[in-house]
Formats: structure tokens, sequence, C-alpha cells
């Protein structure tokens, strides 16, 4: 046996030492139907070091002498190749002793290809704590959701009874603020915007809406922000035109504060720091779902 299995072993003997031998089914004995695939590419089957299915979720594990980044690469290989239909935990687990242990856990949904690294201290954790930290993350979640639903059912309710924006363009102009709260400048002046000078107005061409300065730099923030995500030079793409119909919306300026200030309070404040990060596109996804589809014809 070479230095570097027996290496691996000790790691392998630590956690089965904290866990019991019985606890976790191990590599040679995993059974096929569970879909894992070998993680050198061969498409041959292949199975993590450790295994438990729970009612709720399924523990993958890999362990590794002391290569971490390894043993959280292949942890979340077996994570997302295989026939499993729970969610998963996995356990990236490395170190030739309990005080120079390294361990990562990871969540993935069922039916969702993201794996977020969850926030649990390096240490290892009972199948009861384990269980426990899952539910609560799982509870938080659909807390999330719920609340999210209900501030983007009222965003829509407002749209609907202001008529200040398409049907159609609705899941845009949500968009476009969540974009335009992406630029630090624009969140630290979006609420002392004040509506145009009466000089302005005799010196415009065009009768200025009350909301037209908070309309300009809603649109400066997202061409500031879009503009960076322009990958190649040579296609260049004009984002004020795509959002220049936000320069029509009519609507009072502090009620359209009061507006950006609930989605910054309950939407993208709570998730722009998230490490899950598909929540944002579960909430335009919601927004979208939630929003009519219909152009109804009406002038803005």
């Amino acid at each position: 046996m070479s230095y570097n299995n027996c290496s691996e072993t000790i790691t392998e003997n630590i956690f089965r030492d904290f866990y019991g031998a019985k606890e976790f089914i191990e590599k040679s004995a995993i059974p096929k139907e569970y879909g894992f695939v070998s993680k050198s590419g061969t498409g041959y089957k292949g199975y993590p070091d450790f295994f438990k299915e729970l009612q709720d979720f399924c523990i993958v594990v890999e362990a590794k002498a002391n290569d971490h980044t390894t043993a959280c690469a292949e942890t979340k290989h077996y994570m997302q190749i295989n026939n499993i239909c729970k969610d998963i935990l996995g356990i990236a687990i490395s170190g030739q002793d309990e005080k120079s242990l390294n361990v990562t856990y990871f969540l993935k949904e069922n039916g969702i290809d993201n794996i977020v690294e969850a926030d649990i201290d390096d240490e290892l954790l009972s199948i009861c704590n384990l269980t426990k930290i899952y539910k609560k993350t799982k509870k938080e979640e659909i807390t999330t959701i719920e609340s999210l639903t209900k501030t983007l059912n009222q965003i829509n309710k407002e749209f609907q009874n202001d008529n200040i924006v398409r049907d159609t363009e609705r899941s845009l102009f949500f968009s476009g603020i969540m974009i335009a709260l992406k630029d630090p400048t624009f969140r630290s002046i979006y609420k002392y915007i004040q509506t145009h000078s009466n000089d302005e107005a005799k010196n415009s061409s065009t009768k200025l809406l009350e909301a037209h300065n908070l309309n300009e730099h809603i649109i400066d923030a997202i061409d500031k922000q879009l503009q960076d995500k322009i990958s190649n030079l040579s296609k260049e793409y004009h984002w004020k035109d795509k959002f220049s119909f936000i320069r029509t919306i009519d609507y009072p300026l502090q009620k359209y504060k009061e507006l950006i200030k609930k989605i910054e309070k309950r939407i993208f404040v709570p998730f722009e720091n998230d490490e899950k990060r598909d929540i944002l596109g579960k909430a335009y996804l919601i927004f979208l779902k939630k929003a009519g589809k219909v152009d109804n014809k009406k002038a803005l």
C-alpha cells in the first residue's frame, strides 16, 4: 500500500471513529442504483468514500489525506452526478488528526444544479445535528421565499392599481431597478433626488415628468452596471435603449422612492450577499409568473 493510500486511510478512520463503523455505507457497498459515476470522466460507475440516505436528504462524503481542494471538488462531483431524487448534503474532509482536520459542508437542493457551501464550523457534526441544520436551512428558505412572493405580489398589485408600467414591461422594470441598486452611488442618492427645477422645465423641449430626474439616474445606473458585463467589445449593446421606456414612467416622486426602498429592503439587501445565488433568479421568475403577460396597450 502506498504512502498516499495509508494517509487517506488515516482520514477515513477519523471519520469512521467519529460516526461509528456502521453509520455510513462505504464505497464498496454503495448500491449502483444511486447512479454515481466515476470522477475520472470515463463514464463508468464510481462511488464516494461514504454515503448515507436519510428520510429527507442524503449525505455524500469524500476524504483526502491533505488535499482539501480535491476533496471539495470530488464531493461536488458526486453531489451533481447521480440518480438521487432528494436534497444532498456533501462533506469534504481532509487531515491526519482531529486537531488539523479540515471539514467543508455543501448543500444541493433536489432538481437544482447549484451547490452552496454551508456556513458550518470546521468540525464533524453528529447526524442529529446535521439533520437539525438541514431542517433549519429548509425552513429559512421556505420563509424567505414566502416573504419574497408576498413582496412581489404587493409590487405587482401597485403596478396594476397605479397603471404606471405596461404588463409586458413590469418584469423588465423590476429587473432594471434591481440592477440599478447594484450601483453604490445610486443606492446612496436615490432617496434624495428631487424633481426638476422650473428653469429645467422651461429649457426642455419636452414636458418633464415629476420623476424625470429619478428615471434618468436609474437608467444611468443600469448602463454603468451592464456595460461592465460586456465580454466582447466588438459587440456593442446600448443598454440605455433597452431600458429607455423607464423615461416615460410617470409616477409620483415620493411614491416612486418608496417603491424602490421596498425593493431594496425586502428583496435586494437580503439576497445580494446570500451564498444561494439562485435566489435572485427565483425572485425574478416569481415576478414574471405573477406579472401580467398581455400588453394592455395603455399609454404610459
